[in-house]
């Protein structure tokens, strides 16, 4: 009864379950993720290598990972965007032998305002722009060149984010910023 598409792969990314909306996804291709022998993967060898890295993590070293799955002709904010997290029991070993994989349309989620990421991680408003702009998938070059800044600005600004929410990879932003709720703070319209 999951609203958005849920896979298990194992280390190696041997897919091991499916729900039926990762199934209608993987069988159209959709976002170029497709099953090759039985193990998840991607047509595009950066997107391909991306889902390996995020995988490898969640399972060696127990660290959930988002990450955004760029589509040509089309627009950013409709891009697939993946969660994957370890699937961890407890014991001695300080690994898992599984990842969850939500998968989820990114257009079809509304997302946090300026003023609420402000709010919650003590944003500048230009950090909080930049913000949104990488939880769609937006690249430095692309926001800088939207935003009208230099790359070295929006850089600077990145890093500053980092900062402010203690994390110190995109992939690792975006997973946070994912989870944060849209709600309206009081006063707004």
């Amino acid at each position: 009864m999951l609203d958005c598409a849920l896979l298990i792969v194992t280390v190696e990314g041997d897919l091991q379950y499916r729900n039926r909306l990762a199934a209608a996804l993987l069988t159209a291709g959709h976002g170029g993720l497709r099953v090759v022998g039985g193990a998840l993967s991607a047509s595009a060898g950066k997107v391909r290598e991306a889902l390996d890295q995020a995988i490898g993590l969640a399972c060696a070293e127990l660290q959930p990972t988002g990450l955004c799955l760029p589509q040509p002709d089309t627009p950013p904010e409709r891009w697939l965007r993946l969660a994957v997290a370890p699937i961890y029991f407890g014991g001695s070993s300080r690994s898992a032998t599984s990842a969850a994989v939500w998968i989820v349309n990114a257009g079809s989620l509304s997302l946090p305002s300026d003023e609420l990421l402000a709010a919650l991680f003590g944003f500048s408003r230009a950090e909080a722009r930049l913000a949104r702009a990488v939880l769609t998938g937006c690249s430095a070059g692309d926001y800088a060149r939207q935003a009208g800044v230099r790359v070295a600005t929006v850089r600077s600004q990145l890093h500053s984010i980092f900062v402010k929410t203690g994390v110190r990879r995109q992939a690792q932003l975006v997973a946070l910023l994912s989870r944060v709720p849209v709600v309206q703070l009081a006063g707004k319209p």
